[in-house]
């Protein structure tokens, strides 16, 4: 049987601040006492994080899927996940209700006095819930798998976005809450926008809309195998068994979208070769045919001019985003749980000399 003696503490790694632009609204200690209703210490009851820094659990900005998927476990071996007299719960459905208790829920209640007679435990989570979601085994590792689909709304802002579980939660003996550390499967991504030196000193360039347009990834299936090593523990270490830890997308579709990122701002006027943040991440399923077209639309102005004179309005220009034009890609790949900053700089295209006039029309670039 797989026992985790390397399990990592749950509910103590949690990040003081996040550099990214999501917040935590509570800590892991407040939400425990949460996680399960006082009425009933038996019951078998769960507690969902995620630590994952690109994106908070429980943050009112940015709210985890309302519905999560457990299998669970007893005296867990190669044969259990087919013998129905070792199962505790087979794809359950847990759902999230803030009803004053701030409590995850599911119908009929299991309690850890129906095992008392189990040596161990072993519970593994998804979000969120679908039908069909299976635990497989072979060769030593255990298989999550469920389907999963993106829309225009996570996609964009971030929300409701597929997790599954770090690890499976190992008990030694029953009770207390079952805790869940729960990984992004989808990569973010951060637009950032300069000015090349030359533009910078003639003009300012005023953005006021960028689209990602093209065939978007918007379904899929998440797979994650989780592996027991020979002395019986999981392993935490992804770097082993092949890295069978990391988190595969299958059977990908993709959807024709034109999704509008908006600015907090509004508008936003590059006037320096810095690089300057156009709104909140963006997510995507991390696959190779992830490859839309970046629009930004802008205004050029005059430069150091009281009165901003524009001289090109609605300058509409268009780059693809692929690992040609993005070096880091080529390096890195797209990584699930990872945020990847997409610097793009307007650098100049030609000059027309039109009367007293100049005008600069820029084009963008990848950096």
């Amino acid at each position: 049987m797989c026992i985790s003696k390397n399990i990592l503490p749950f509910g103590k790694a949690w990040l003081g601040f996040l550099l990214l632009p999501f917040m935590v609204a509570c800590s892991g200690d407040d939400l425990e006492q949460y996680a399960q209703r006082a009425d009933n210490a038996n019951e078998i009851g769960f507690l969902p994080k995620t630590e994952n820094v690109t994106r908070a659990t429980y943050s009112l900005d940015n709210p985890h899927p309302a519905t999560m998927g457990v299998f669970g476990y007893f005296d867990l071996d190669e044969n259990t996940i087919t013998k129905g007299n070792y199962t505790i719960f087979k794809n359950k459905q847990v759902n999230y209700q803030e009803q004053g208790d701030w409590s995850w829920t599911y119908s009929p209640v299991r309690y850890w006095p129906e095992f008392s007679s189990a040596n161990d435990f072993d519970f593994f989570g998804y979000m969120p819930y679908v039908s069909g979601a299976t635990l497989t085994y072979y060769d030593k590792g255990y298989t999550l798998s469920f389907n999963a689909a993106l829309s225009v709304e996570n996609i964009k802002e971030g929300t409701n976005l597929p997790l599954i579980c770090n690890q499976p939660h190992h008990k030694d003996a029953p009770g207390e809450i079952v805790n869940f550390d729960m990984d992004q499967t989808t990569t973010g991504f951060q637009l950032k926008f300069k000015l090349g030196t030359r533009m910078s000193n003639v003009r300012d360039f005023e953005i006021t809309r960028v689209q990602v347009i093209g065939q978007i990834p918007s379904k899929g299936k998440v797979s994650r195998t989780y592996i027991c090593d020979d002395d019986g523990n999981w392993v935490l270490d992804p770097q082993l068994l092949e890295k069978k830890h990391d988190i595969k997308w299958s059977d990908v579709t993709t959807q024709n979208m034109a999704l509008q990122i908006a600015n907090e701002g509004g508008s936003l006027t590059l006037s320096d070769d810095e690089f300057h943040e156009w709104g909140k991440p963006f997510f995507a399923i991390p696959v190779e045919s992830f490859a839309p077209s970046i629009t930004v639309t802008y205004n050029v102005r005059v430069a150091d001019s009281e009165k901003k004179t524009i001289t090109r309005e609605g300058v509409t220009k268009s780059i693809v985003f692929n690992k040609d034009n993005f070096a880091n890609l080529k390096k890195q790949g797209l990584t699930p749980g990872k945020i990847n900053s997409l610097e793009i700089a307007i650098v100049p295209d030609h000059l027309y000399i039109l009367a007293d006039d100049d005008q600069y029309i820029g084009y963008l670039v990848m950096e």
